[in-house]
This record gives C-alpha cells, structure tokens and sequence, in this order.
C-alpha cells in the first residue's frame, strides 16, 4: 500500500508535543490497518488493534520514537491483538465486498498462518528475508520456502501470477481507506490515559505493598517469619491445563498423546466441530488450548479450552456463546442427544452429548463451565467403537476446573459435583422451536437441515387430511410455521418437515387442541377409505403436565401410488406444537425416531413464557 497522504489532511490533529509521533501515525496507520485486515479478515478486528498498538506506542514514545524503524515495534503488537480478537471467516458475511475481495481473503487464510505472514511482510511491509526470518524467528532459507509456497497457493485460488501477489493485496485498498480511523489526537489522549492508569496503579500497588508489610510485621508478633514482599497474583498458566495422566484416565488402556498447546493466535482458531468463532470472548485476556489424542482404534481426542475474560459479566456471556455452538449446530448429519445439568462445578456447567450416524459413528461429549471470570470447556470425540461414559469426562472436567481453581480469575474450587439431566439448551434458532440439531438423520443425505424463519400460520401446512387443524380457528391468536429442508440433498419438493406452533388464551384451550387432533386420528379411516392410520403412540401425563401424541399416516391417491406423513402433537401449558414430515421414497424415519422427535419439540415448547 502505498505511503498515505492522511498527514496532510489532518495536519491540525496533532496535540502539542508530539509532531513527530503524529507524523509516523498517520503516514502509516492505513498500511498496518490492511496488514491486520488481511491478517485476519476482520476489518473492525485489524482497526481496534492497530489503534491500541499505536496508544502503546504513544504512551512508550521516548522508547519508540529512537527506533530506527517505530513501524516494526508497532506492528506485531498490532497482528496479535487483531488475531485475539478477529471472527473467523467474517467476510463471507459482508455484503460490501466484491467477490474478488472475498476471493483474495479467503486465498490469504487457506494458507498456514506463517505463509500468510511472510507474503503480508515481503508485499505490504517491504522486508527483507533476513529480516522476516527475525520477527518471525525463521532462518532466511526457510523464509524464502515460506515465500515461494504463499505465492504459488494465492495464484492458484486468485489466478494471479507470481508477480501479482501484491495487486492481488492491495485489492483490498478501498475497503480500508473507506475505513474511519482516530484522528491523531485521539491516540494521544488514549497514550496520555494509559499513562495515568499506570501511575494510579503502581501507585495503589505501592500502597498495597506497604499495607501488607504492616500487617505482616502485625502479625509477626506472634509468629516470627522471615519479611518479603506480598504474595504476586496468580495468572492463569499453561501448567494449569489438563496433564497427560488426568486425561489417561478417560481411557486407563488406550494410549494418549499430547499433541500441543496454543494462544489460539494462529491458523484458522477453529478446533472442534460446531466451533462457529476463534473465541467466544474476542476481547478476552487470552486463551489456552490444549489437544491430546489417542492412537490405535477407536481414534479419540480430547480438546480443552481456557477462555480469560475481563469480568465475571464477560465470561458469562463467553460460557453462552461456548454452549451455543453446540446447542445449534448446523453440521450436516448431528444430533443434540442429551444435556445434564452439573452442580457444584463452578458457578455454572454443563454437559452436552451429540453424535453423527454412519459407517463409523463419531460422537461427541461437551463440558462447558464457567468459574468467576475462567470459561473451560472440554470436547471429547471418539470416531467408531464405544463412547466413553459421561461420568468419566465430567470427572475430567471437573480435574480441569482443579487445576485453574487456585488463579484469581477463578471462582470456587469444586465441591461435590453431581450431573441431571435437563432440558436441551436455546439453540439459537427460534425459540420454541425444533431447531437442526434436533432433527432426524435421514438415509443417506449427508448434507444439513436448514430452517426458515417464521411466518404466520394463516393456513396450517404441518397438519394433514386427517385432522385439519387450524390454530387460528381453535383460539390460537399467536400461530407461527417454519419449514426445515436439505436443500443441497436435490430431493422432491415435498420432502421436508414442518413446525406449526401457537399460543392459546389458557391451558384449556391447548388442551382441547390437542384431544380434537387424536380424536380426528383415530377416526380419519372410517371417514376416508383411502386413509391409513398406524404407529399412535400418546402420552397425555407427561413431564410437568405436558403431552404429546404421534401417527403414521399413508393416503391413498390412485392405486397405484400412497403419500406417507408423520404427524405430531405436542402441548406445554397454553402452547402447542405441531410436527409434519414428509418423507420421499428411502428418506424416511421409522417410529421411534419420529417419537423421539416429537418428545424433542414438546421440550422446545418449556423456552417460552
């Protein structure tokens, strides 16, 4: 990118005192911006970062300002603030973007992350190899490779040639200069408040310190010691993550590995199935994530995750973004299983249980807890053979919530930890609703369900021939429908499955719906000959007063061909759910499945109010 003209045209930004800061800010500030973007992808990531690592800068001028180069301190503060905080893949999403623009970005991050930099440092910063290869702690040699590979992979993604690597960058010039950035001004006042809130806390350490010694000598009175400081805070360690003989223990006679241990900084963040984001905390203090795996058949690993936030009211939001992942994932094939409640592990846990059918089954456990200002989360996966028990990854949980207990970020140590079953968790979809985690694996589809988004249910599509329900005409003066499809699948048109859901004036009402459907049911083949009526399964006592009723039906259209539908009822005080799916040909359930379907969305049915 070529050198800004930002200092001639905010010439009367600088504050008094510091030209020559004000200078260096603004003839470069642009150029770091598109070397974080295209870092991480993350335009709003890539700004924030670059103005923090300019305050710091700022506030470190005396230092910084006698480099010869001030770019190459600020830089790598810059890149790793905006690779803690950037959202993987945003710009998929972003409608701004040309789809040249998303080609190029989507070519910088299917290269490994040392790649990615070198091309960043040898086009947008103008280094050397032997220079490179110091910030990045590569030998000149093994730099060059870097080079030659980034460059080759980004032509065949982009069809740039070799020498085109650089336009092909700068194609996303327009997207940061069309990008707001802090005038110089606002850096410096940033530097000057980091500067005080250094003093104000060395300050109110000094005075710490001075207390404790008080109280020390105090104390020594009765019991002699030897005088020191006061004890240092306890941070969050590597050493405090899972070791290799806590996770033996999930499998005493397979043989574990530890595979390594990260900041999350690098590569693409994303570590496990479901993982929608690098972090669930993007302005967290920092991350762990360590991985072991197992050799042999069946093939395990075990994921664990240490999320820091910056207050107790951040990792909470951290724990239900971590939970969310799983809760309403949308990987093609997955199913939300079982969910249990964990008490006594923090101030909050839990456990999550899922599974992709198939020629070798993969499933999956997910323990998620919060404690103070810590999200740990765990991620069990075993591909063919027997899962393990839930009761051994909540006791590896639980040695995970152990080891970081004594940090002050944390909360309590465990106590006596006990696991429920409860019902599922929001999804994320709409609430009340079946969501794609909750649906059937059918034949041999192996691509998602995809929900659309409610509309009002002026005509009942979830109903059939038989029962002709109409939740408007019934007291229902809230009824919603969404319909769930595969649409990759290239099936018929009718396959699919359809949601009808309303909100009657009391529980009575509800009720009434719901006895009218199972009466319409059991009567539909005395009153059409080309009916018929099998599988009912009902169960009109069930959890905390709710019901629900299921059939099979198959109606005749001419003699030759028959259209099958399952169809399910489901209440919950005064609301009421209503489940059609039409299979086609092999893509069908049998009727366990389907019950367990119908139990899913009276389950759904306990989010609302």
């Amino acid at each position: 990118m070529p050198r800004s003209n930002d200092s001639a045209r905010h010439a009367g930004a600088s504050s008094a005192g510091g030209p020559e800061f004000d200078e260096f800010y603004l003839a470069s500030r642009r150029r770091l911006v598109l070397e974080a973007y295209a870092l991480t992808g993350d335009l709003s990531a890539a700004r924030s970062a670059v103005r923090d690592a300019f305050v710091a800068a700022r506030h470190h001028w005396r230092k910084v300002g006698g480099l010869t180069d001030p770019e190459e301190w600020v830089r790598p503060r810059a890149w790793a603030l905006a690779q803690r905080r950037h959202v993987a893949r945003l710009w998929r999403r972003d409608q701004e973007l040309s789809a040249d623009q998303k080609r190029v970005l989507d070519a910088l991050h299917h290269l490994p992350d040392q790649q990615r930099k070198v091309l960043l440092l040898t086009h947008l910063a103008g280094m050397s190899l032997e220079d490179i290869g110091r910030e990045l702690g590569e030998t000149p040699a093994r730099i060059e490779q870097q080079l030659t590979a980034g460059t080759r992979s980004l032509g065949r993604e982009t069809g740039a040639p070799d020498t085109g690597v650089l336009a092909a960058i700068e194609s996303l010039v327009p997207v940061v200069e069309a990008a707001d950035l802090p005038q110089a001004l606002a850096i410096h006042r940033g530097g000057q408040r980091r500067r005080r809130l250094q003093a104000v806390t060395a300050v109110l350490v000094l005075l710490a310190l001075t207390l404790a010694g008080g109280v020390f000598v105090t104390g020594g009175l009765q019991e002699p010691a030897a005088a020191g400081p006061a004890a240092a805070g306890r941070p969050v360690t590597q050493q405090m993550l899972l070791s290799l003989p806590q996770v033996q223990a999930l499998a005493p006679r397979e043989s574990w590995t530890e595979v390594g241990t990260s900041d999350n900084t690098s590569g693409t963040g994303i570590n496990s199935i479901c993982q929608d984001t690098r972090f669930a905390d993007p302005q967290g203090r920092g991350t762990f994530v360590r991985t072991f795996v197992t050799s042999g058949s069946p093939r395990r690993s075990y994921l664990e995750t240490v999320e820091i936030s910056r207050s107790a009211a951040a990792a909470r939001a951290a724990y239900t973004t971590t939970r969310g992942w799983f809760a309403g994932c949308g990987e093609a094939r997955l199913q939300l299983l079982n969910t249990y409640r964990l008490e006594g592990l923090g101030d909050e846990a839990e456990m999550l249980r899922l599974r992709i059918p198939g020629a070798t089954s993969r499933t999956y456990v997910v323990g998620v807890a919060r404690t103070g200002s810590l999200t740990v989360s765990t991620v069990l996966e075993t591909r063919g053979g027997h899962p393990i028990p839930v009761a051994r990854t909540l006791n590896a949980l639980t040695e995970a919530l152990r080891n970081v207990c004594g940090a002050d970020p944390s909360g309590a140590c465990p106590d006596v930890v006990t696991a429920a079953p409860v019902l599922p968790p929001p999804s994320g979809e709409t609430p009340g609703t079946l969501a794609a985690a909750d649906l059937p694996v059918v034949g041999r589809i192996a691509r998602p369900w995809v929900g659309t988004n409610p509309v009002p249910a002026r005509s009942n599509v979830a109903a059939t021939t038989c029962d002709k329900t109409n939740f408007l005409a019934s007291g229902a003066p809230l009824a919603m429908t969404r319909t769930f499809l595969i649409p990759q699948a290239q099936l018929p048109r009718r396959f699919g499955i359809t949601e009808t859901y309303g909100q009657f004036v009391n529980p009575n009402r509800a009720a009434a719906l719901v006895r009218a459907v199972i009466k319409d049911m059991r009567t539909c083949e005395k009153r059409d000959l080309g009916a018929k009526v099998s599988s009912e399964v009902a169960q009109t006592r069930g959890y905390r007063g709710s019901e629900f009723a299921s059939w099979r039906l198959d109606s005749e259209i001419d003699k030759a061909s028959t259209v099958g539908f399952w169809m399910g009822v489901a209440r919950v005080g005064r609301y009421v759910a209503q489940v059609n799916f039409t299979p086609t040909g092999d893509n069908d359930v049998d009727d366990v499945t389907f019950q367990a379907l119908m139990t899913r969305a009276r389950d759904r049915l306990f989010e609302l109010p």
